[in-house]
């Protein structure tokens, strides 16, 4: 049944969201009282030519999602919205954790104190910068629309008469989303800048501002062992982004890494000196020794939050799994069904 699966879903894209799924369930119907009037008309049992014969009888999904659709009272039709909300969506959560991250990390370089101030400029940046990419973006897809240009159509296709061939293939469903992985690659990339970014200036120009929140000695061995478990992550967050589900490869990468870094995180706080002593005496002299408590129950409250967020990625990416393996099985035994 992939062949109507994929004209349905070809007509539902050019359809509006709030119609589409009881639209898209009476055209299927209409499918399905078609092929069985052919089958009782010609005696024989439903396969893949009759199939393509009732289907190409429809004719193309665009047309027929134009007598279904209410008449143009939008800058971005259904053809290009969904285009659109993706190129969006991709755009926004590369550039703007991105950009948050530079924007606070230059903001605490320069008044590591000011903690507030970083955090507004931040939030300020990414709040100017959406808005223009918002508005730029929405402006290239009011053109495209206005074109009649249609996202995946060749100028061969348009000269043709509409046949089967041209049915595109049905969306992959994703289990992993790319919103969550950039925002988790950005995350990673924020902690090792604000790790090492202090440490760098302390040594290459012989600053001592901004003084290093972490203690000097986990440079030792501590530090090299997190920028490992980190640069991993980041290529497993890539290999994420890539393929889109939890396969049985990346699950596994998933768990012993989890596990690396909750071990990691609760040997690190249990045995060592995390705080900078220098940090905590340069906050007494400026007269903010009521925050040294808060500094130092920081670090064991972030390291209860990220074990729960290992513990709950590793339950999580484990469930969706093995969900991905019963749909799999579940795809394989209809389709010998079906040959059978």
């Amino acid at each position: 049944m992939s062949l109507i699966d994929r004209y349905i879903a070809e007509v539902g894209r050019h359809l509006p969201e709030k119609d589409r799924s009881d639209i898209e369930a009476e055209i299927r119907s209409t499918l399905e009282d078609m092929l069985e009037e052919r089958s009782q008309q010609t005696g024989k049992s439903v396969d893949d030519k009759v199939i393509v014969e009732v289907l190409e009888q429809l004719g193309n999904p665009r047309l027929l999602a134009s007598k279904y659709a209410p008449p143009k009272r939008y800058l971005i039709g259904p053809g290009w919205y969904e285009v659109y909300v993706k190129t969006l969506q991709r755009v926004l959560f590369t550039v703007l954790p991105i950009f948050a991250a530079v924007t606070f990390i230059i903001a605490l370089t320069e008044n590591p104190l000011d903690f507030i101030n970083a955090v507004g400029e931040a939030v300020g940046g990414v709040f100017n910068v959406g808005l223009q990419i918002l508005f730029w973006i929405t402006i290239v897809f009011v053109f495209l629309e206005r074109s009649g240009e249609i996202p995946g159509e060749s100028l061969r296709q348009k000269n043709l008469t509409w046949t089967v061939a041209q049915l595109p293939k049905l969306p992959r469903k994703r289990q992993i989303s790319i919103a969550e992985t950039v925002i988790n690659i950005a995350s990673i990339l924020f902690v090792l800048i604000w790790i090492v970014l202090p440490f760098a200036i302390a040594r290459f120009q012989g600053d001592p501002v901004p003084v290093p929140f972490l203690h000097q000695d986990l440079w030792n061995f501590w530090l090299p062992i997190f920028f490992v478990l980190m640069v991993l992550t980041l290529v497993h967050e890539v290999f994420q982004l890539k393929i889109g589900n939890w396969t049985p490869a990346l699950t596994v990468t998933n768990v012993i890494l989890g596990l690396s870094s909750i071990v990691f995180t609760v040997a690190l706080v249990l045995t060592q000196e995390v705080i900078n002593p220098a940090f905590l005496a340069m906050l007494d002299r400026n007269g903010a020794s009521e925050l040294r408590e808060v500094a130092t129950w920081s670090i064991n409250i972030s390291a209860a939050v990220i074990a729960g967020i290992y513990v709950w990625d590793i339950v999580n990416s484990i469930r969706l799994a093995r969900q991905l393996a019963k749909e799999n099985s579940y795809t394989v035994a209809s389709m010998q069904n079906i040959g059978t």
